[in-house]
This record gives C-alpha cells, structure tokens and sequence, in this order.
C-alpha cells in the first residue's frame, strides 16, 4: 500500500507543479492584458494549452492509482479525501501535503482565472465600444425624441 501512496504523491506533485506553471502564464496573460500587449496573448494562450493538455495523463495517472487503492481496500471506489483518511501513519503527512499543495495551487489557479476574465471582459467592452464609434463614422449618435418610445408605449 505504502508504494500506491508513494506513486500518488508523486502523482499529486507533478499535478501541482503543473498547475504552477498554469498560475505562472495566468499571471503573465494578466500582465500582458493590462499593458495592452494582446499581440503576445496567442503565444501564451498556445503554452497554457500545452500545460492543460499535458494534465490529462496525469490526472488519469491519479485516478487509476485511486482505483488501484480501492481494490485494495475491497471498496467500489476511493475518493482523494477517503484515500487520505486511510493512508498509513508513515506516509500521511507526506500525502496529506502533497493533497493540501495540490488544492492551493488549484484555488491559485481559479482566483488568476476569474480576474483575467474580468480583464478580458473589459478589453472586449472596449473593443465593441471602437468598432460601434467606427460603424458610426467617429461621429457620436445624438439623442431623437422620434426614436424614443413615447410614454404611452411604454405604460402598455
């Protein structure tokens, strides 16, 4: 058992060493937004990619190690928390950073997330608001009261 649970920290190691790398160009695509320098965003688009690409064996890795655990257990299933909750004493603390890194390392990973999508959100905002000034000519739209709904239509 001490040998599943030595090739899944290992496992979970290299998982979070590559959401690491994820947080890392995360980082570095917020950068780039906020200085405007969207000319370089498809190169780091192209290598988060290959990091997210490269997880799937990994996490594949992981799961067929916590089946391998199950049996051993004579369980159906085994669940990452389960999994720890079983470990033995010797290897616990170990598996229990290993888990622990992994997790904050994802939660890292979201948090970079959810900002650059704000960040994107507003470049694109900006980008509609350019394209919209350009269909009209650079000229702004002035406000017609023949075009505005009178309040009758609108109490209807």
């Amino acid at each position: 058992m001490n040998e599943l649970i030595q090739s899944l920290i290992e496992c979970l190691q290299n998982e979070t060493a590559h959401y690491r790398n994820l947080s890392f160009l995360a980082e570095q695509q917020k950068d780039l937004l906020v200085a405007g320098q969207v000319e370089v965003l498809p190169e780091n688009v192209r290598l988060e990619e290959k990091q997210v690409f490269s997880l799937g064996p990994i996490v594949s890795r992981r799961n067929e190690l916590l089946v391998q655990m199950a049996q051993a257990y004579h369980l159906k299933n085994l669940s990452l928390a389960e999994a720890l909750q079983r470990a033995p004493a010797e290897c616990h603390e170990s598996f229990k950073k290993a888990v622990v890194d992994l997790i904050q390392a994802a939660k890292q990973l979201e948090e970079i997330n959810k900002s650059n999508e704000k960040l994107l959100n507003n470049a694109l905002s900006y980008v509609n608001f350019t394209l919209r000034v350009l269909a009209n000519g650079g000229k702004k739209r002035t406000f017609s009261p023949s075009l505005a709904s009178s309040p009758e239509e609108k109490r209807s």
